[in-house]
């Protein structure tokens, strides 16, 4: 957990009733900061506030609203969490649908709200898959959108956006998020009892990995240390293939290796279940590093590599008789 010396801190936090934002709500409580929560639901209200939050409600590409929330809470940081929703390859790219047209939509609302306010500081999170087919990625390697789809132009694009305001801002570039929070992973544990096969993509493609728990720290450390201007990888630093992750996942579960689905299925698979996006994903081998976050922040992740992730994920479900 981090440490705080200033616990005067006030956050507001877009994305606040997602798996990440309800688990950096919990870590900036603890460091005994008022944090709001822009909640999408009853239920969602409920989830920040068993977690310590104070639930707001407002529509995040309306900056009015927005504005009105920031106002309220006299937040002097913003936590954008919304894009983090759809950063898994545990979906199959189903979260990724409008995402064309929410990425433009809510930054433009939340830029326009934070620069009429006082907010001293914007964290925008962002994707590491970003740099595309790259190897040891730096935060200084170009970005390119997978395929040219429009959703991660507009990732791209928002990044710029904010990177280029007045605002003093970070972006954090984050890997695939998983842990026991998923409820797309817990889906997989059904697959598994059911025989079914699953669409992994080459073995031979890298992704990069991050443990709710360690995108949080890191979170949370941006947050105390307001590196303005910087761009951060966080990734845990150990790449590894999207079916080395779902078969090790089977094999901590206790359970046979899952099929895989064969590339030359794919179009029948689009049709069916999996998204063009998630395809689009599956077809990049991309290794990135971490040092800068290290270097700036001192943050490592706590979970090193998806086998220690995913060995915890399991042990606290069955712990919680979550699952068999």
């Amino acid at each position: 957990m981090v440490e705080s010396k200033d616990t005067t801190l006030s956050l507001v936090v877009t994305g606040a009733d997602t798996e990440l934002g309800l688990e950096t709500i919990r870590q900036l409580v603890a460091c005994r900061y008022q944090v709001t929560g822009i909640a999408q639901s009853k239920d969602g209200a409920t989830a920040i506030t068993s977690v310590g939050g104070t639930p707001a409600d407002a529509n995040l590409t309306s900056a009015a609203e927005l504005k009105d929330v920031l106002r309220t809470a006299k937040a002097e940081v913003v936590l954008n969490l919304t894009p983090q929703l759809a950063n898994t390859l545990l979906h199959d790219g189903q979260g990724w649908k409008g995402y064309d047209k929410v990425l433009p939509a809510t930054t433009t609302a939340l830029l326009e709200a934070v620069e009429d306010t006082n907010v001293k500081f914007l964290v925008h999170t962002s994707y590491a898959f970003l740099y595309g087919n790259a190897t040891d990625a730096t935060e200084s390697t170009p970005l390119t959108a997978p395929s040219n789809d429009a959703i991660f132009t507009a990732a791209i694009d928002a990044e710029k956006r904010v990177i280029n305001s007045k605002i003093p801002a970070c972006v954090l570039r984050m890997g695939y998020l998983y842990g026991p929070q998923s409820k797309d992973l817990k889906l997989y544990v059904k697959s598994f009892k059911l025989g079914r096969p699953y669409f992994a993509g080459r073995p031979s493609n890298l992704a990069n990995w991050l443990h709710f728990e360690d995108a949080a720290i890191a979170l949370v450390q941006v947050a105390q240390k307001q590196p303005t201007g910087a761009v951060l990888n966080v990734v845990d630093g150990n790449p590894v293939s999207f079916a080395d992750f779902i078969d090790n996942f089977a094999f901590t579960l206790g359970r046979k290796r899952p099929g895989h689905i064969p590339m030359w299925l794919t179009p029948l698979a689009l049709i069916l279940v999996i998204k063009p996006q998630q395809v689009e994903l599956l077809e990049l081998s991309t290794t990135v590093k971490n040092d800068a976050i290290r270097q700036q922040l001192g943050w490592s992740p706590r979970y090193a590599n998806y086998r220690e992730g995913l060995q915890q994920t399991v042990q606290i479900w069955r712990s919680n008789n979550e699952i068999e």
